[in-house]
């Protein structure tokens, strides 16, 4: 297998694996501030899992050449970067007006990572994660969900 298709074929699981967490029975994808970065330079993956280490997070993984995709964490805070590699689910981040738990976007995400509904556990412990913009990259937090903000649709 040559390191391209490696590449993908590796960036193709992470991508299945993060949506099927997301996606879990009893979470909650809801939309943080964009915000435009100080840099003169835009924007990429690896320079905010940079940014991220120097505030003492930890990198348990990043994806791509160039990386398109890291997952961090410090204590119980995860954080995961990424720029969008679908047309649509860009398009979806960008709309201000898009809920991200419409049932279309649900749908979407599960048939472009291969899942169906019926593949998705019940979230052990609900997460409300939340999508902020910075620049041309897009970074999801998470934070326990309490009851009134679990599951449901926008």
């Amino acid at each position: 297998m040559s390191d391209k298709t490696k590449q993908t074929t590796d960036l193709t699981a992470v991508i299945k694996s993060l949506k099927s967490y997301l996606l879990e029975k009893g979470n909650r994808i809801e939309r943080g501030p964009s915000y435009e970065g100080q840099s003169k330079t835009p924007a990429s993956v690896a320079q905010t899992a940079r940014q991220y280490e120097g505030r003492g997070y930890t990198k348990y993984m990043q994806v791509g050449n160039p990386p398109v995709y890291a997952m961090l964490g410090r204590g119980h805070q995860e954080v995961h970067i990424f720029q969008p590699q679908d047309p649509q689910v860009r398009e979806w981040l960008e709309d201000d007006q898009k809920a991200l738990n419409d049932p279309t976007v649900r749908a979407h995400l599960l048939q472009s990572a291969g899942l169906s509904e019926s593949e998705l556990a019940a979230a052990r412990k609900p997460q409300v994660f939340r999508i902020a913009e910075v620049d041309d990259v897009f970074i999801i937090t998470n934070e326990d969900a309490p009851p009134e903000r679990r599951g449901g649709s926008d």
